[in-house]
């Protein structure tokens, strides 16, 4: 299967010196939005660069893409009209081009390739109930079948592909929306150099599992607030979700990243190899966090970093587990404040957030473990009242707030740089969510979404 796309005509002489507008914003501040890096090494700036000028295709994408960022920042009906004009016509050249299917891929197949998966995996920034299912069904299906697709280019577009289902587990799974299988990556050598891909970082695997693993969560949530959990039935399916919960555990704790020194760098002088390779490991930890509040009787008094997990050991009590929990949170928030203010992996970093503020609860539970302790020492810069020893009640508060006051940050970070619906939509949840569990309902973001019927793509 293959896409067949029309000669583009030339551009008129007002086109053309709107085009040059476009683009310079668009390589200038999309780029970024779009990618977690924006160094030469981007297919996103390279397009911006050149490729548009043979392409209306990129050209109509650049125009919408340009237009719902400057709609997001301060809206007014002109560029909102604008932008309506340009997805629209975005939307009709897709539809032209995907309406041929010869045998022989060109060049230009790849930006169309690239312009559904940009223009699907944004659909949400538009249109909070628009997943683009219907675009990811169709890139899917190209990359799948890959006819003159080099194994280079369709690795990129898999790894595409992964970060967008990822996003779709978190949203799909009720009436028409459902999650459709997972991309399927061939294994690297792990002595094998490889450059950063702009949303998969160095981990698309971690981006999976994380994927995976909200799949199951929100499956099992959605049949205990939805079905009746004492049929036989329900009984097999809870059986089954264990059973996948330790599998996923597994693959979560012995997840290997690639060392440093070889992965290349891509070029932006914002953000590091090393924080592509934290931002990884906060997705690793993140997909256990979230695992292991949806099914707390995996957890027992083993570190989670502890990879030998055929070793039998006691299960932690309910407030060891809440505190197990919260110690996970602390370690994601770790991470991220290692990563540099102005990197890139803002842009990916939201849906990290939201899985970590549901742990900062303000409900008295104890003491907290000792190896909170460092933690809340890094996330608070020696503010918190941790630092001195006090793990009091009072302390534990203090320091809860402080991580609050961190994510409630971040995300303000994030917004300026994605001025999203999405973005809102997520603070939101957060803050909805915060606000049950301080008066006293035991309540998660996830049963949130699905009481609240909320489904977009949380980027």
């Amino acid at each position: 299967m293959n896409l067949q796309i029309a000669a583009a005509l030339p551009p008129s002489p007002l086109a053309f010196a709107e085009s040059v507008h476009f683009v310079q914003c668009y390589s200038g501040v999309l780029a970024r939005v779009l990618s977690i890096y924006d160094g030469l090494s981007s297919p996103f700036r390279a397009a911006a660069l050149s490729t548009w000028r043979r392409s209306s295709l990129l050209f109509s994408a650049f125009k919408f893409f340009v237009g719902i960022y400057r709609v997001g920042c301060g809206s007014n009906s002109r560029l909102r009209l604008a932008m309506d004009e340009a997805r629209l016509e975005t939307l009709n050249q897709l539809s032209a081009n995907l309406s041929s299917v010869t045998s022989h891929l060109t060049a230009q197949n790849l930006d169309v390739l690239l312009v559904i998966n940009s223009f699907g995996l944004s659909s949400s920034w538009y249109d909070l109930s628009d997943l683009g299912l219907e675009h990811y069904t169709v890139a899917a299906t190209i990359v799948r079948v890959g006819h003159g697709i080099t194994p280079r280019h369709c690795r990129f577009f898999k790894e595409f592909l992964v970060y967008w289902w990822m996003m779709l587990s978190f949203a799909c799974g009720s009436g028409s929306h459902r999650t459709p299988e997972p991309p399927t990556l061939s294994p690297r050598s792990s002595t094998e150099p490889r450059m950063p891909h702009p949303l998969t970082g160095v981990s698309p695997e971690s981006q999976l599992l994380l994927g995976m693993v909200a799949r199951l969560v929100f499956s099992h949530r959605r049949m205990v607030l939805e079905q009746d959990t004492t049929s036989a039935e329900a009984a097999v399916r809870s059986l089954a979700n264990v059973k996948m919960a330790r599998h996923l555990e597994h693959e979560l704790v012995s997840l290997q990243f690639p060392s440093a020194d070889l992965i290349l760098d891509p070029g932006d002088p914002h953000t590091s190899v090393q924080d592509l390779l934290n931002i990884a490991r906060a997705y690793r930890v993140s997909g256990l966090l979230l695992l292991y509040h949806a099914h707390p009787d995996l957890l027992t008094d083993r570190s989670y970093r502890d990879a030998s997990l055929h070793a039998v050991k006691p299960a932690l009590s309910g407030l060891e587990q809440r505190r197990c929990l919260r110690s996970l949170a602390f370690d994601v928030l770790q991470l991220l404040q290692q990563i540099s203010p102005t990197s890139g992996t803002r842009t990916i970093e939201a849906i990290l957030l939201v899985i970590v503020s549901g742990e900062l609860s303000l409900k008295k539970d104890g003491a907290l473990l000792p190896t909170d302790l460092a933690t809340i020492n890094v996330i608070s810069h020696g503010q918190s009242s941790a630092k001195s020893g006090d793990i009091s009640e009072a302390g534990i508060r203090r320091a809860v707030l402080q991580a609050r006051a961190l994510v409630i940050a971040r995300f303000e970070r994030i917004q300026a740089m994605l001025p999203f619906n999405t973005i809102r939509r997520m603070m939101s949840l957060v803050f909805e969510t915060w606000q049950l569990m301080d008066s006293g309902f035991n309540v998660s973001w996830v049963d949130l979404m699905i009481k609240n019927k909320w489904e977009f793509l949380m980027i």
